[in-house]
C-alpha cells in the first residue's frame, strides 16, 4: 500500500461509548467485518473492513452514556512539525503528538472555529486500504462557523489549493491537493446556527434511498432524507442509534 500524500484523508475513527452495539449496527448496514484488539490501556480497538481491505475503526469511548461520533485523520509527514505550525495559526491542541506503538504518530486538534480533526504520520499503519469504493468513505466535509476562519486555516496547514462552487445555498468550497479533490467545506446556515463546527464523512453506497430505509429499520435517524444534487448524485445525512453523524452518497 503507498503512503498517503501529505494533506489528504487517510483514516477515519468511531468513538462509541457502546461498541458491541455500534459494530453491530454498521455491519448489518454495510458488508463490514470487524477485527477487535486490546489497547495498552485496556479499551477495545475495532478495524472495519470491506473485502478484506481496512476501512475505518473503532474505539471505546469507556462510558456507555457518552453519544458516538466519527473522527477524521490527515496525512502529513512530520505531525511534530504540523501540530506546531496548526497551534500558530490558531488551532487548540486536544491530543500532543504522540507515537501509536509502531503504527505510527498522531495528534488531534480543535481548527479556529471549533472543529476537531487529527493528523497522522505514518509508520507500519498507512490508513484506509480502500476508499472512493462502495461502502468505503468517498467524502470528507467540514461544517463550520466561519467559512473564511476555516478556508484560511486549511489552506495554511496543508497547501490546499481551493475552489469556490456557487450553490442556492450558499457558497461551497472545494480543496484539492495536486489535482486530487480531498475534501469540501460549507458554512452552516442561520437556520442551524446551534450546531458546532464539525468533519463528517460520506460513505459510498449502491443507493442512498435503499440503504436509508435500512438504516432507519436498524434504528437510526434521517436527518437529511436522500436528496438529489445539481450536476448529478444523491446524498443522505444520518444519525446511528449511538449517536453518531455520517452520510451516505450515490452517482458521485
Amino acid at each position: 500500500m503507498k503512503p498517503y500524500h501529505e494533506g489528504t484523508f487517510c483514516w477515519a475513527e468511531l468513538g462509541s461509548g457502546d461498541p458491541a452495539a455500534s459494530a453491530a449496527f454498521y455491519t448489518a448496514l454495510f458488508p463490514w467485518s470487524t477485527q477487535t484488539t486490546t489497547m495498552e490501556d485496556g479499551r477495545s480497538y475495532t478495524v472495519f473492513q470491506s473485502d478484506e481491505q481496512d476501512v475505518a475503526a473503532m474505539y471505546s469511548l469507556g462510558d456507555p452514556k457518552l453519544a458516538a461520533f466519527w473522527g477524521c485523520y490527515i496525512a502529513v509527514q512530520d505531525v511534530e512539525l504540523s501540530a506546531e505550525r496548526a497551534q500558530s495559526l490558531g488551532a487548540q491542541i486536544l491530543i500532543a503528538p504522540r507515537r501509536i506503538a509502531d503504527k505510527g504518530v498522531m495528534c488531534a486538534f480543535r481548527d479556529p472555529a471549533g472543529a476537531m480533526v487529527a493528523l497522522w504520520e505514518a509508520a507500519e499503519h498507512m490508513g484506509s486500504g480502500v476508499q472512493h469504493e462502495a461502502y468505503s468513505i468517498d467524502w470528507y466535509e467540514l461544517y463550520t462557523t466561519d467559512l473564511n476562519v476555516a478556508a484560511h486555516f486549511y489552506t495554511e496547514l496543508l497547501g490546499w489549493s481551493m475552489e469556490e462552487v456557487p450553490t442556492p445555498s450558499g457558497s461551497y468550497l472545494q480543496f484539492k491537493v495536486g489535482a486530487d479533490y480531498v475534501a469540501g467545506m460549507k458554512e452552516i446556515p442561520q437556520d442551524m446556527a446551534n450546531m458546532s463546527s464539525g468533519w463528517g464523512l460520506y460513505f459510498k453506497v449502491p443507493g442512498c434511498e435503499k440503504v436509508t430505509q435500512q438504516a432507519i429499520a436498524l434504528g437510526a435517524v434521517v436527518i437529511i432524507p436522500p436528496t438529489p444534487v445539481p450536476g448529478g448524485g444523491t446524498f443522505a445525512t444520518l444519525q446511528d442509534p449511538k449517536g453518531a453523524f455520517f452520510s451516505i452518497q450515490h452517482g458521485f
